[in-house]
């Protein structure tokens, strides 16, 4: 009855009506009541209702009905174009009709010729391309149709400018101005005298930081009146009426942008947008990037993280490093990986592969490999590792005391038996390079040489044992390295397969040709064993040697 005169001949007259109306029916859950009376509203050409065509498909995706759904949001967007939700809500239900190219198209930025049709003067923060909720869409739309480069080209720079905002929040403290009154009460109780009682006439006893923070105030305050002095002098030059401005008694707060994607860090499902991110920058052997990614995240979600997410990118951050040739990002992962596993040999050698591309960190490594050492006294990694630091850098006393006290806790191991052995051998050599003289020379020569007969043993006499015993006595000047060179010759090694870390990929290494027989060490014995024949005179056995072993066809 009340609503008798809201007819269809009386739609124009009473528009706002019937749309108040039928919002109401659509807020109580009556959806084809407001239905009928959204449709008096738009059967009427002359009602301009920028908004009714978004009504009607809500309606209609509250009854199920898509494909009405669909044709109302697309007259929508029609006439609004920046309607953001408009374009999201037909972009899920072409999504459910596994129209996934149109959904890519209605959610990408326009074209160039588009572009140059609009207002330059127009803030561009309001078109809606430039909407983070359009650019989630569509990222997840590249991530579900496994399109990597250009859901890391949609999502990247977002997610870097929000990170980088986040972890600005950590070195910002919001400071307070003090208001004028603060300030005058300051200066008030230092300098006000006593009228009255025994210190009449003197100033009040205040303690040396109340004076520190008066005389500051003071400072500012003659600060304060001479800029609105300067300001009154320009207004009145000007011939403006002087306005004293009292909007400085006011607190103000610095101002801390908000980051494009909120909550980022705390949003379970943004958490994997930042894992499948860096995900996808490694596979496009965007390394730098991806580290970039990780460091941030780590730095600004410390104590919001979740602990396996935490480790999960700590994780892509040490394969990163490795597989990168500029390591110095990851070394903050890799280090906290060989923390977190001290005894693992895998996280160990994947340390020693990112120390050499380190650089500039060099000395952070020798600063944490002493600090492992000290807590894991009993750690072979590190103590081998700690060896060769040494070794490279001429402590040969401190690279054999390492090397012994690995050999005290994995007697049988042949990598450790083949370090000490070398040393031992070489000892005296070296000792007599830097012009000294090592008094027993010899016994360092003979127990060298009887860790690399263990070693030898270990290795049940393998090709890769008799060259290092023949290296050995041919760099002493022993004789014995003719027969071992002989020998090394006589033994026929098949290829093994190359050690590899995680994620590490040599597949197309191991099926190329030119790596084939990359574990026979022959050509190397070949051209040794052809020295000693030629410093001996026998140019014959040398040519012979070279012709039959190092010659390529």
């Amino acid at each position: 009855m009340f609503f008798s005169v809201l007819q269809f001949s009386r739609a124009h007259d009473y528009a706002d009506f019937i749309s108040e109306v039928a919002d109401t029916f659509m807020t109580l859950g009556h959806v084809n009541s407001a239905l009928k009376y959204y449709y008096m509203l738009e059967n009427d050409d002359g009602i301009d209702d920028d908004h009714l065509h978004l009504k009607i498909a809500r309606c209609y995706l509250s009854l199920g009905e898509r494909m009405q759904a669909i044709k109302f949001l697309q007259k929508a967007l029609q006439r609004q174009q920046n309607n953001v939700d408009a374009r999201l809500n037909l972009a899920s239900l072409l999504i459910e009709d596994s129209k996934e190219d149109e959904a890519i198209s209605l959610l990408s930025p326009p074209k160039n010729s588009d572009l140059q049709n609009i207002d330059q003067n127009s803030d561009t923060s309001k078109l809606w391309w430039h909407n983070e909720k359009i650019k989630l869409k569509l990222c997840n739309i590249y991530r579900a149709k496994g399109m990597i480069e250009d859901f890391v080209n949609t999502i990247l720079p977002l997610v870097r400018e929000s990170l980088y905002i986040e972890s600005l929040r950590l070195k910002i403290k919001v400071k307070k101005r003090l208001r004028e009154s603060v300030l005058f009460q300051r200066v008030k109780n230092v300098d006000d005298q006593q009228t009255d009682g025994v210190f009449c006439g003197s100033r009040p006893i205040v303690t040396p930081a109340d004076r520190m923070k008066a005389s500051r105030a003071r400072k500012l305050l003659q600060k304060k009146a001479a800029l609105k002095e300067e300001k009154k002098a320009v207004a009145i030059a000007a011939g403006l009426d002087w306005l004293s401005d009292d909007t400085n008694d006011e607190s103000e707060e610095e101002h801390v942008k908000e980051p494009p994607l909120r909550n980022l860090l705390k949003d379970e499902e943004h958490q994997y947008l930042i894992i499948d991110l860096c995900k996808a920058l490694e596979s496009l052997q965007r390394y730098y990037e991806a580290l970039e990614i990780i460091k941030l995240a780590l730095k600004s979600g410390h104590h919001i993280l979740p602990v396996e997410k935490e480790e999960q990118l700590r994780l892509l951050g040490a394969q990163m490093a490795y597989s990168s040739m500029d390591s110095k990002h990851g070394f903050d992962c890799i280090k906290h990986i060989v923390k977190q596993h001290p005894y693992s040999i895998t996280a160990w050698n994947c340390y020693y592969k990112v120390i050499p591309r380190s650089g500039k960190s060099y000395s952070r490594h020798c600063k944490f490999l002493r600090s492992m050492r000290s807590k894991h006294k009993d750690s072979v990694p590190s103590l081998v590792i700690s060896g060769h630091q040494f070794t490279m850098g001429s402590h040969h006393q401190d690279a054999a005391q390492e090397y012994l006290e690995a050999y005290k806790l994995l007697p049988e191991n042949p990598l450790i038996n083949l370090c000490v052995g070398i040393f031992s051998s070489l000892l005296g050599l070296h000792y007599s390079t830097l012009g000294f003289r090592l008094q027993n020379k010899h016994q360092c020569r003979a127990q060298g040489l009887a860790f690399l007969y263990n070693n030898l043993r270990l290795c049940e006499s393998s090709q890769e044992a008799l060259y290092n015993i023949a290296r050995a006595c041919h760099h002493v000047g022993l004789s014995l390295a003719l027969s071992y060179y002989e020998k090394v010759l006589a033994t026929v090694e098949k290829d093994h397969p190359i050690p590899k870390l995680p994620n590490e990929n040599w597949d197309v290494v191991e099926k190329n040709e030119k790596y084939y027989g990359y574990c026979d060490l022959g050509r190397e014995a070949a051209f040794n064993l052809h020295l000693i024949y030629k410093k001996c005179g026998a140019m014959d056995l040398a040519r012979q040697v070279l012709r039959d072993h190092c010659t390529f066809d």
